[in-house]
């Protein structure tokens, strides 16, 4: 298995995409490094390539990207704009395949939360036909986009594996697949009999520890059951820790260590 950081949760506040952190990663050992999209697309044309420039020179690749959406970019309710989401799409998943992605991963509560009054049927339906065009410029771009659900106290609608599945089904593309988050499987109790059902579509993975959404270093039992399962359904994806610390030199080494020992033999 492949071990990675979302550099987005441990960057310093002067560095929005994380880049200074990223070059810590690459001395600790991690395979990759995953960048918030979003914040990629903030940049102009010349910061961007002096950013591409700086990661080749880390020596890691950014095989995954996150944050595909700004609030902003509105996936339900009356302000949804599907070409504008399209036109967006396009340049953001060009930006993280010129960087190395080969995953984008498609949570973005923010822009998919429904808003209040506005009716939760045509919200899905917008969800869905969003989700089409997503897949569609995923192939286009050579790229596969993965479904992150979150749990009910970040988002409304898409809290559950079950129906992050639902979506994959109807959209039915090779383009989209699924994402697991163990800090929101976690946070929502679910069964780890999801994880069995969802395995053939999964291709991407967040982790931390729940107490506390921090890195993970002691590899406690019901993290090791987690991974036995992944091992179980022979999960071929890559993991990415999702987490926050008050001290990354030390926690990001032995989380390292900790995923590890828990993937041994993936």
């Amino acid at each position: 298995m492949r071990l990675g950081i979302c550099a987005c949760m441990v960057r310093p506040r002067q560095d929005p995409v994380g880049i200074e952190a990223v070059e810590k990663m690459a001395g600790m050992g991690y395979d990759y490094v995953e960048l918030s999209l979003r914040d990629l697309m903030e940049m102009d044309a010349g910061a961007f390539s002096a950013l591409a420039r700086r990661l080749e020179n880390s020596g890691l690749r950014a095989e995954a990207c996150n944050n595909f959406f700004p609030s902003e970019r509105r996936i339900t309710g009356p302000d949804y704009d599907l070409p504008g989401l399209k036109a967006y799409t396009r340049a953001a998943l060009a930006r993280a395949r010129s960087l190395g992605a080969e995953v984008v991963v498609f949570g973005s509560s923010g822009a998919r939360n429904i808003p209040a009054g506005f009716p939760r049927d045509r919200a899905w339906e917008q969800i869905v036909e969003a989700s089409r065009m997503i897949a569609q410029e995923a192939l286009r771009a050579e790229l596969t986009v993965a479904v992150e659900y979150h749990n009910r106290k970040e988002a409304n609608v898409l809290t559950s594996m079950p129906e992050a599945e639902e979506l994959r089904r109807q959209v039915d593309s090779p383009g989209l697949k699924l994402l697991f988050d163990y800090y929101h499987f976690a946070v929502e109790e679910e069964s780890l009999d999801r994880i069995r059902e969802a395995g053939p579509h999964l291709v991407h993975g967040h982790f931390a520890d729940p107490r506390g959404r921090v890195f993970p270093t002691r590899a406690r039992k019901e993290l090791a059951d987690f991974f036995a399962v992944l091992r179980e359904i022979r999960y071929p994806g890559r993991l990415s820790v999702e987490a926050f610390t008050r001290d990354f030199g030390a926690d990001g080494v032995k989380a390292l260590e900790v995923l590890r020992e828990l993937s041994a033999g993936f």
